[in-house]
């Protein structure tokens, strides 16, 4: 995740999604979002296995097959959220939930004098989304160098 395409990947998508999208909204805003987000999310899937995964840490080596299986399964995921109009209901309100604890404790910092509900996040299903499928290919780029082999020669 600290690759600088990774990086900028994920610093494309705060700024996009806090800042350009309600200065600027358009039909370009929501590519930009689709872009980061598969650039990078797959890694952060990859990240976190490795991380609850038991492993022998002198001996690890990052698994080209869980890195395949990450960007399959944000390909497929993306894809179907896209048009399906439920399974898009689903990571609404999945994602809403996700992010409701810093919500909350935002609150409870601020001495607001309640702690706000769920709030499902807004998504537009977009059948077009499914264009920018090709920015998994970064994730797959950054992490197949992540997964080559150490050479331990002298």
């Amino acid at each position: 995740m600290l690759h600088p395409a990774i990086l900028v990947a994920v610093a494309l998508l705060i700024l996009n999604d806090h800042v350009f999208k309600a200065r600027w909204p358009s039909w370009w805003t929501g590519k930009l979002s689709d872009v980061a987000g598969l650039a990078m999310f797959p890694l952060l899937l990859q990240g976190l296995w490795e991380h609850l995964s038991p492993r022998d840490a002198r001996n690890f080596q990052p698994s080209r097959a869980v890195l395949h299986a990450c960007v399959l399964a944000t390909g497929v995921c993306f894809s179907v959220i896209q048009v399906s109009e439920l399974a898009g209901d689903a990571w609404r309100w999945g994602l809403g939930l996700l992010q409701w604890p810093v919500y909350a404790a935002w609150a409870l910092v601020t001495d607001a004098s309640w702690i706000p509900p769920v709030r499902p996040v807004r998504h537009t299903a977009d059948v077009g989304d499914l264009l920018t499928l090709p920015a998994l290919w970064v994730a797959l780029k950054v992490g197949w160098q992540r997964c080559a082999p150490v050479d331990t020669q002298p």
